[in-house]
């Protein structure tokens, strides 16, 4: 029976899906799921984006995963959905995050957000026979678009009828919208400033970034004290390959070697084991391929010539001048990691020298 004091069941016989045990089909939906799968992670970003006098009112310790997806088969490459059951003031509600990832958008996204609401409802009704009552669902949808959202965000939009009627109507027909998260819409800055953790703000960038010409890792240069952070929490490791696994399957710009010329310098040698442990796992699966050597050859080549090029930018930035010789040092520098120490040392060092400096 339905109970207002109760916590919101759905699926109740059927098995909890963790994140380890869920196939995805994108790497979108994999880090999506192996981020906030986590109650942790997920209440930040979704207190973010709930209007906050409603967010104030739900019991985030009450905030459960429940088992299931709602999402129709042909579109799993599209969408990643992620229900979860928490207590608003004492009465159940069900917030069902959708991420949408395809490139496109959809204009149809309120009746789809529909549809998966009242498959929700039609599972949770299997699962309490007798209920005279169906707890209220909180839609969220998640979209990183190129050009950011443009599409419908409620049901209202959809229907094709004058205004003069839309009164008449009104009482007839379905209405709602669903909260919108278009992180294409936002800036780094304002993800970075949500009451999250550090690995929901990390994956919110990274969905962000997953496009960007240039690839994730000179992103993760910019965000080193986030990285950081990361990586010195509770299941750091773990935490750090779901991050560069999203980095290697989503931007095919980015490869080992970037990620560990990034990381290492960063995070030092642990992390140059999590790259190649989560590499290798990608390339034994099929899902990623090795480098010949000519071509690895010609990347590390190409690498280091952009690792260059950056630190002369850096200095040119800061007003510094470059003699001929120091120029030719810079550009004739084939060590990545080399180049990585003069970079960071380009943005703070008083002369270029100290950049230069020998360790």
């Amino acid at each position: 029976m339905y109970s207002h004091a109760s916590r919101v069941v759905c699926s109740r016989n059927r098995p909890h899906a963790t994140p380890a045990s869920v196939t995805t089909s994108t790497p979108h939906d994999a880090l999506i799921r192996g981020i906030f799968s986590s109650p942790e992670n997920a209440s930040g970003q979704l207190r973010a984006v709930l209007p906050p006098r409603l967010a104030e009112r739900i019991d985030w310790d009450s905030l459960h995963l429940e088992s299931g997806h709602f999402v129709e088969q042909d579109l799993t490459a599209q969408y990643s959905d992620l229900l979860y059951s928490a207590t608003l003031e004492g009465h159940p509600v069900l917030l069902y995050l959708l991420y949408e990832h395809q490139s496109s958008g959809d204009g149809m996204m309120p009746l789809r957000s529909l549809r998966y609401m009242v498959a929700i409802w039609t599972r949770w009704l299997e699962d309490n026979k007798g209920a005279k009552a169906i707890p209220a669902i909180v839609p969220v949808v998640l979209s990183n678009a190129p050009d950011g959202w443009r599409w419908p965000v409620s049901m209202g939009e959809l229907f094709a009828i004058p205004d003069d009627l839309r009164s008449e109507l009104q009482p007839y027909l379905p209405e709602f919208r669903f909260v919108l998260d278009d992180l294409m819409g936002r800036t780094d800055a304002e993800l970075m400033a949500r009451t999250a953790t550090a690995l929901g703000i990390l994956g919110m960038l990274a969905l962000r970034h997953g496009r960007d010409d240039e690839g994730l890792a000179p992103r993760l240069l910019e965000w080193a004290k986030l990285v950081s952070a990361v990586f010195s929490a509770e299941n750091g490791r773990e935490a750090l390959g779901k991050v560069v696994r999203y980095a290697l399957l989503a931007n095919q710009r980015t490869t080992i070697q970037d990620l560990e010329s990034v990381l290492v310098p960063i995070l030092g040698e642990a992390a140059r084991e999590v790259v190649m442990t989560e590499g290798e796992r990608l390339i034994q699966q099929g899902e990623l391929r090795g480098l010949e050597k000519g071509e690895a050859k010609g990347r590390a080549e190409g690498r280091a010539e952009g690792r260059a090029a950056s630190v002369l930018t850096v200095l040119a930035a800061r007003g510094m001048t470059v003699s001929d010789d120091q120029r030719r040092r810079i550009r004739s520098c084939s060590d990545i990691p080399t180049l990585d120490r003069w970079i960071v040392r380009a943005a703070t060092a008083p002369t270029i020298d100290e950049v230069l400096a020998n360790d």
